[in-house]
Order: structure tokens, then C-alpha cells, then sequence
């Protein structure tokens, strides 16, 4: 599992999402990143987290998951 946060109006979330089931990660536009979303991922159920992480950040922890596999 990796852990991903989406930024909220009171703060943050934290997810735990298994990297077998990220479908998708994109880097966020700039108007997107002035809301603190750096990133959007996408899972094969079709949900989208608008997540604080960079999408090399989740790349990285992707692959050190599968590492550990």
C-alpha cells in the first residue's frame, strides 16, 4: 500500500491505495497546484484523487512498493 493525501478545506486526508490499482497518475495543471493539488491519480474503479504528492513522488513510491512485493 502507499499512502497518498488530497488536500480538504479543513486540512488534509490521507488515502491507502494499492499500487496494483492505480491506473493513472498526471502531473496537475497550475491552477490545480494553487489549491495544493500537485497531482492526479486515477484507479481502475474509476476514482480520481487530487493528491498533494508530485506525480514523480508517487511514481517513486510505486515502484519501491513493488520492490517489496
Amino acid at each position: 500500500m502507499i499512502q497518498l493525501t488530497t488536500p480538504t478545506s479543513s486540512g488534509h486526508r490521507i488515502h491507502y491505495v494499492s499500487p496494483q490499482n492505480i491506473a493513472r497518475v498526471t502531473e496537475a495543471g497550475a491552477s490545480s497546484a494553487w489549491h495544493g493539488i500537485r497531482s492526479l491519480v486515477r484507479t481502475f474503479d474509476g476514482a480520481v484523487l487530487e493528491c498533494s504528492e508530485t506525480a514523480q513522488e508517487i511514481f517513486d513510491a510505486i515502484a519501491k512498493a513493488k520492490e517489496q512485493t
